[in-house]
């Protein structure tokens, strides 16, 4: 029971180390929340330092995201505990206590995650991101659309109901911390 606990609270500290947060620092002296959308994401950090912090911070957030879930998979924890490790590195994304709950949005963490899941998840999300964009050509509408569907698809494919679960949890998430961006495409 202390061992999962811990496991969960571990993935969410994890999960508020902002690569994005640190890049910027370093390299600019600047806190990447003080300009552009105010996100410490991958796509904020390219706006301030070009294609190289974009792709840094892009592969460290995946990784975060991987490797916590990963972790938890390999050392055996329940299969509760590892979608609560899902959920937890996510929020830990978005609202890092480190950062005065000011973070990312979770998209690339939560690709990190679906990654040590099950890597077709992503290439089931990939395809409904591309089917969806190539009909749309809208990117919020077409990530948007994949992480609602996932949770779904996943149980319609047979997927453990614990990754079906961490899947909806995760959409639920990652969409509200999107809502400003919802809300302005569905005004526009």
């Amino acid at each position: 029971m202390m061992a999962d606990l811990l496991m969960v609270l571990a993935a969410y500290l994890i999960g508020g180390i902002s690569t994005g947060y640190l890049l910027v620092l370093l390299r600019r002296g600047l806190d990447i929340r003080s300009t552009g959308s105010g996100s410490s994401g991958a796509r904020n950090v390219g706006r301030v330092l070009g294609r190289s912090g974009f792709y840094l911070t892009l592969i460290g957030d995946i990784l975060k995201g991987m490797l916590v879930v990963f972790t938890a998979v390999r050392l055996d924890f329940a299969p509760l505990i590892i979608g609560a490790t899902v959920v937890a590195v996510i929020a830990g994304h978005i609202w890092p206590v480190w950062l005065k709950f000011r973070g990312g949005k979770g998209i690339a963490t939560s690709l990190g995650t679906f990654l040590a899941l099950d890597y077709t998840l992503v290439l089931l999300g990939g395809g409904i991101v591309l089917f969806v964009y190539l009909l749309s050509r809208n990117f919020l509408l077409s990530w948007s659309t994949a992480f609602i569907l996932l949770p779904v698809l996943a149980l319609l494919f047979g997927y453990p109901a614990y990754i079906s679960a961490s899947l909806a949890v995760t959409a639920v998430i990652v969409l509200y911390a999107h809502r400003a961006n919802i809300s302005s495409a569905l005004t526009t």
